[in-house]
């Protein structure tokens, strides 16, 4: 609860207002669903911590967002670095991706906190990494850079 506290508070005063039309839509459908997810009291499984390459570069990640805008969620993170899942959402990765990408979800149907279709996580990515674009239509998928620069397109949601 203590990181979806975090989520709350960038989605609802800080970060981005979004570049487009798409972005800034989903951006208010999570901050309508947070709190509402918040207040139903969720049920909390114990998943097993588990880490994955790309996990070599978490402690810098958290370094660099401990010095910017993303303090309070940087320190969360490392408070519970310990136990967090991370893993692929893919049955079958590309090798290359497997090295380079990992994420870790917060709130979801089958995460630590129980929410039905709202899933606010992390995605670690190893420098120079570049993503494939995708979609999930059934779920409000929705991840915060902590530290570092990426670009996306004005439908990357």
């Amino acid at each position: 609860m203590y990181l979806l506290r975090e989520f709350e508070q960038v989605y609802r005063y800080d970060g981005s207002a979004g570049g487009s039309t798409a972005i800034r839509s989903h951006r208010k459908r999570v901050r309508g669903r947070l709190p509402a997810a918040m207040a139903g009291n969720p049920g909390n499984i114990g998943r097993a911590p588990e880490e994955k390459p790309v996990t070599a570069h978490f402690n810098r990640a958290l370094d660099l967002g401990e010095r910017a805008s993303m303090q309070g969620m940087a320190r969360a993170l490392r408070e519970l670095r310990g136990n967090l899942t991370w893993e692929y959402g893919y049955e079958r990765v590309p090798r290359a991706l497997a090295r380079k990408y990992a994420h870790c979800e917060i709130l979801g149907p089958r995460d630590p906190v129980q929410s039905g279709t709202l899933v606010p996580g992390f995605v670690l990515f190893a420098p120079d990494t570049t993503y494939p674009q995708h979609s999930h239509p059934e779920i409000e998928e929705s991840y915060i850079s902590i530290a570092g620069a990426w670009s996306e397109n004005n439908a990357a949601v």
